[in-house]
């Protein structure tokens, strides 16, 4: 139940980022979408830079970079949208096999 909820909130972070990827393309006038880092730092340039700083510094900084910003590169609507379809997936309800061989 829990896998199913936190697969339908990141389908729905996914639609959110279609819509930020679609204002951002008619703004643009041009096909693209954006990559996770691009939408944090419009959100919030200042939490993005604090919490890079935060985690190089208590933390190795390969971790920051890189590993987190490898992550933030990739698009926000591709990551949030595999997440919950694999969250989806493996948390689906599946039939009981009692009631298969009944008979």
């Amino acid at each position: 139940m829990v896998g199913r909820f936190l697969g339908w909130v990141f389908i729905g972070l996914a639609l959110m980022c279609f819509g930020a990827d679609a204002m951002a393309m008619l703004e643009r006038g041009a096909p693209g979408l954006l990559a996770l880092g691009e939408l944090w730092a419009a959100l919030d340039l200042n939490s993005l830079t604090q919490v890079g700083e935060a985690v190089s510094g208590y933390t190795l900084p390969e971790i920051w970079n890189p590993g987190i910003t490898s992550i933030l590169r990739v698009p926000g609507l591709l990551l949030f949208g595999v997440i919950g379809l694999l969250f989806l997936v493996l948390f689906r309800k599946r039939e009981r096999r009692d009631k298969l061989f009944v008979g």
